[in-house]
C-alpha cells in the first residue's frame, strides 16, 4: 500500500508538470517523475528514490541497480518541453539494465571499452562499496582516465561488474577493442577553426577512439607538432597540434564551454607520444 501511495503521489507530480510546462522541474520533482515512469514501465521491479537525481532499482531477481539521473536532468533542462521524451528514453535504458542485471554471462562479442574519468569511476565505486561484487570492471588508461568495460545493448550500454563472466581477463582489452572496431560506424574528421579537427564516430564511443592506435600512428592526422586531443564530453573528440597555439586555445575554450554539458568527461588535454596518450603539459 505504501508503494502504491508513493507511485500515486509521483504520478500526480508528473501531471502537474505537464499542466505547467512553463515551470522547470526541480531535481527532486524530476526524480519523482522518473521514478513513477520507471515503476510503470517495470511493474515487477522495485524502484526507490535514493536521493535527488538518484534511484535504486531491484529487479525480480533481487539485483540492485543504482541510477544517476544527473545527465538525464541536464538533457531535460536544455529543453523542458521534452520532459516526456527524455524520461521515456532514459527509462528504456534503465529497463535494459535491470533486465540483464541478474545474469553473470555476457555477450562477449558486444563487450566494449569505454573511457571514463578517474573521478567518475571513484564516485561510482564509492556508491557501491557496500557490495564488493558490484564494483565496476576497469583497468587504468592514464593518470586521468580509466577503461570501463561495458556490454553494448540494443538501447543502452551496460557497465560490467567484476562478477560478470567476460572470459579471460588477460586478453579482455584486446577483445574489447576488436569488438569496438567491428561495431563502430565510419570514423569522420571535420576541419574546425585554427587548425583544429573534430572527429566523430556515431556519438557513443568517440572517447574510446583513443584506444585505436592505428588512428593516431598512421600519419593521416596531420597537425603542427604532436597530436593533442580534448575529450570534454563522451561524444566530442577534438584534435590539434602541440605547436599550434591558436588550436590549443580553441581546444581549451571548447572544454570550458562544455564543462557543464551532459555527459561531461574531462577538462584535461592529452598528447600522443610514444604510442600512449598522456596529460598534455604546455610548459
Amino acid at each position: 500500500m505504501r508503494r502504491l501511495t508513493i507511485v500515486v503521489i509521483a504520478l500526480v507530480m508528473v501531471a502537474c508538470a505537464v499542466a505547467a510546462r512553463a515551470e522547470t522541474l526541480s531535481p527532486r520533482a524530476f526524480t519523482a517523475a522518473f521514478a513513477a515512469a520507471a515503476t510503470a514501465a517495470m511493474p515487477t521491479a522495485k524502484v526507490a528514490v535514493a536521493g535527488d537525481l538518484h534511484l535504486e532499482t531491484r529487479g525480480a531477481g533481487g539485483d540492485a541497480t543504482t541510477t544517476d539521473l544527473r545527465n538525464a536532468y541536464q538533457v531535460y533542462l536544455a529543453d523542458p518541453s521534452q520532459l516526456d521524451s527524455v524520461i521515456k528514453r532514459y527509462v528504456a535504458v534503465l529497463a535494459d539494465t535491470v533486465a540483464v542485471g541478474g545474469k553473470t554471462a555476457v555477450d562477449r562479442l558486444h563487450v566494449v571499452p569505454v573511457l571514463k574519468s578517474t573521478g567518475w569511476v571513484a564516485a561510482v565505486q564509492q556508491q557501491r562499496k557496500a557490495v564488493p561484487t558490484a564494483q565496476l570492471l576497469t583497468e587504468p588508461f592514464n593518470s586521468d582516465l580509466m577503461i570501463v568495460y561495458a556490454e553494448d545493448l540494443p538501447s543502452s550500454v551496460r557497465f560490467l561488474m567484476t562478477h560478470d563472466d567476460v572470459g579471460d581477463r588477460v586478453s579482455l582489452r584486446d577483445r574489447a577493442v576488436a569488438n569496438l572496431k567491428r561495431m563502430l560506424p565510419k570514423i569522420e574528421m571535420r576541419t574546425g577553426a585554427h587548425g583544429m579537427f573534430i572527429i566523430s564516430a556515431g556519438g557513443e564511443y568517440e572517447a574510446s577512439l583513443l584506444l585505436l592506435d592505428e588512428v593516431w600512428s598512421s600519419g593521416q592526422i596531420k597537425v603542427d607538432g604532436d597530436i593533442v586531443v580534448a575529450l570534454p564530453t563522451k561524444d566530442v573528440l577534438l584534435v590539434t597540434g602541440s605547436r599550434n597555439a591558436a588550436g590549443l586555445a580553441s581546444l581549451r575554450e571548447a572544454v570550458q564551454r562544455l564543462a557543464a554539458a551532459p555527459y561531461s568527461l574531462t577538462p584535461s588535454l592529452f598528447v600522443y607520444r610514444g604510442g600512449h596518450f598522456v596529460r598534455f603539459d604546455e610548459s
